[in-house]
This record gives C-alpha cells, structure tokens and sequence, in this order.
C-alpha cells in the first residue's frame, strides 16, 4: 500500500509541477496584451477627458489648472513607459551578454534627457556613490560568497529571488507583474509606485473635473459638442472612480511595505516570523527596517542622502541608492537577552522552532526580558529553490546588471 500511495503522491506532484508551468507561460505570453491594454485605457482616457471636459474651460480657467493638465498626463504616460522600458535589474547579464534595454537603463548616464543631473538636479554631497557590492567596489577588499541559484545558475544576493516567469533572478524583487510585462524590481518599483500615484490623481482629476460632464451625458441635449459619444465619456467616468479606490489601495498597501523595509515576497516571510517569535518569547526584527522616514527616503533615493523631494514630480531615472548587492542594516537594539545563544538566532532557525528563549510575554509580546531575534534576509521561506544552489564567489564589480 505504501509504495502505491508513494507513487499516487509523485504524479500529483508531478501534475501540479507542470500546471505551474503552464501558469508561468501563460503570465509571460499574456504581458504584452495587458500592457496594449493598458497603454489603450490610458490614451483613450486622456482623449475623452480633454475632448469632452478640457475643452470648454476658459481661458483663465485652463491657465490656473495648467499645471495639474500638463504635470498629471506627463508623469503617467511616461511614469508607465519608464516602469515597462527599465528593467528590473538582474545579479548577471545573459550568457549572450546584456540587452539593448539593460545597457540603456541600468548604466548611469547623467547626459541622458532621463537624468536628474540633465535638469539641475544633484544628488547630494552626503550621499556619495552608490553601493556597488558587498565591498562596496574597493577592489582591495576580498569578495566574499554569495549562494548561487540552483535554476538559473547564476550568483543570488541578498533579497534576491528566482522569477519562474521571466526565467532568472532578480534584484529586489517585489514580484511579476503582467500590467508591464515583467518584473518589479531594485531599478524599476520606484516607477511602478510613481505610476500608480500619478494614475490615482488622474482618475480624480476626471471624477472631479468631469462631475457635470458626467451628468450633462444622461440629459437629453440636441448637440453634443464633443468628438466623443456621450456613452463613451460616461464610461470613462466609471472606469475612473473604480481605478480611483482600487488603485490608491494598491499603491498604500505598497508604500506601507517599503516604509517597513520589505518587499511583498519578504514581508510574507516577516509576517509569519514576526508570529513565530512572539509565540516564543521573542521580538522579531527585519533587518532591513531602518525606520518608516528612512525607509521611504532610501526607496525613493531622496532627502539627505539621496535627490531632492522635488524629483518625485517629474518622469526622471533616479537610479537607486544600492545595486542590489549590499543593503544597509539595522542593528540590535541595546538590551541584552538573557540567554547569548538568542542573540544570534536567525530568522531560518527560528522558523524551525529552534528558540531557547521562553521568556514572559505581555500580549503575545516578549517585553519583559528583551530578547530579540534578526531575520537574516535570505528569504529561506518564501524561495523556492528546495536548498538552493551552493554557494559561489561574488562575481567582479560592474558585472552584473
């Protein structure tokens, strides 16, 4: 009976292996007419909306709201060319080295009509260069190891991870997303949030401005100045109040992870660790969580380090704060626990009940004795690679993408 059961339990296995690829080849095929889709919503949208609204505004009218008519339509048509253009970054270019789109996007160029640098804007002294690895670039310090991907076998970073559909790591990946037929990831989630406020404030800005037109579209009227049908104008009023909530939910779920420091495949991991520690005893921390205005200015590679607030209002390549190979962490904080095998406990051996602290616990919290666990960033849970691949020496700095 065992061997049958054995067996019977291989094919589902098996079965459920293939209908993941099939689901994987069907996202991939699928991309580009999500992004036609997408590219048709938007350009029909912004057609209607100043067909039927824009064009009966006077003059002083359309000169006080010309900032919110030119900055609204620049940035979220050319926030979603830049999120679906620039890739997601990767730890190793191709065995046929980089594409056309990774040389274009992933290597800086402050004369490119993309850059801030191109428009006055600098980063500040403070900042210094990006981190370029795990010594930072300085070619007198040793490499060290990184584990290596056992699918795609190549190097594997922290907050690295395998994407099933586009067939290779990724740097800081948030996950794939169809709407842009890729990846969200290190070099382009700064777009994709961009995008999706600047989506958000359109769709109000038609709700708002578009109110009357709205219900002047159920009256009977002789003469409809408009190119538009009065259907399609109500249509897009809809559509714009549906987009309006779900969309800003989308983007506030997504800016609540990066002020946390996580990404949607970690903040799985932090969710279930952060129970299993207080079920222990324990405080868990995310090692990447430097606090909500750090975080945020880190992401959006803003403020004392980074560029001015001012470039979040223009459709610029602000290249991220890191690579991808080394990231900032948050240290413990300064009570000891009391047991100093506690001290360094990662988040892997917690997962497997490894914890010796049994401490008191104030509403599921341990306060009392401040015993505090770090996860390790691996993203042992959420990965799939079944113990992944070895390990292997970081490759030389500049060669990955």
């Amino acid at each position: 009976m065992a061997p049958l059961l054995r067996s019977c339990s291989g094919l589902v296995i098996r079965c459920f292996k293939h209908v993941e690829a099939f689901a994987d080849w069907i996202t991939g095929a699928a991309g580009p007419v999500f992004v036609f889709l997408c590219w048709s919503l938007i350009g029909l949208g912004g057609f209607v909306f100043f067909d039927v609204v824009v064009r009966d505004f006077s003059f002083l009218t359309f000169l006080l709201l010309s900032p919110i008519l030119l900055l609204v339509p620049l940035n979220l048509y050319l926030q979603y060319y830049l999120v679906t253009s620039i890739p997601s970054g990767f730890p190793a270019p191709r065995p046929s080295g980089p594409t056309k789109a990774e040389s274009r996007w992933l290597v800086p160029n402050p004369k490119s009509l993309w850059a801030p640098e191109r428009w006055g804007f600098y980063r500040s002294n403070a900042g210094g260069r990006p981190l370029t690895g795990h010594n930072g670039g300085v070619a007198s310090e040793p490499r060290r190891r990184v584990r290596r991907c056992r699918k795609c076998d190549g190097p594997k970073p922290e907050r690295t991870h395998h994407c099933s559909v586009c067939k290779r790591c990724v740097l800081l990946m948030d996950h794939h997303c169809p709407w842009i037929n890729g990846c969200v990831g290190l070099h382009n989630q700064r777009h994709f949030i961009l995008f999706m406020a600047w989506l958000s404030i359109s769709c109000w800005v038609v709700c708002a401005l578009g109110y009357g037109k709205f219900w002047e579209s159920f009256a009977y009227l002789a003469t409809w100045p408009a190119w538009t049908p009065k259907i399609g104008f109500t249509l897009l009023y809809v559509l714009s109040m549906a987009i309006g909530i779900a969309v800003p939910v989308l983007m506030a779920w997504h800016l609540h992870m990066v002020s946390h420091g996580e990404t949607s495949i970690e903040s799985h991991d932090n969710a279930y660790l952060e129970g299993k520690a207080r079920a222990e005893g324990l405080i868990y921390l995310n090692p990447y969580d430097l606090g909500r205005r750090r975080n945020l200015e880190l992401f959006f590679n803003i403020g004392p380090t980074g560029y001015r607030w001012t470039t979040l209002l223009l459709p610029l390549v602000v290249q991220p704060y890191t690579n991808g190979w080394s990231f900032p962490r948050r240290s413990l904080p300064t009570p000891t626990p009391s047991s100093p095998s506690d001290l360094h406990l990662h988040a892997p051996e917690l997962a497997a009940g490894l914890s010796s602290g049994q401490g008191p616990a104030e509403n599921g919290m341990a306060v009392a004795e401040g015993k505090y666990v770090m996860g390790d960033g691996n993203g042992d849970l959420t990965d799939d690679e079944e113990g992944g691949g070895g390990w292997m020496d970081e490759p030389e700095p500049g060669s990955h993408q």
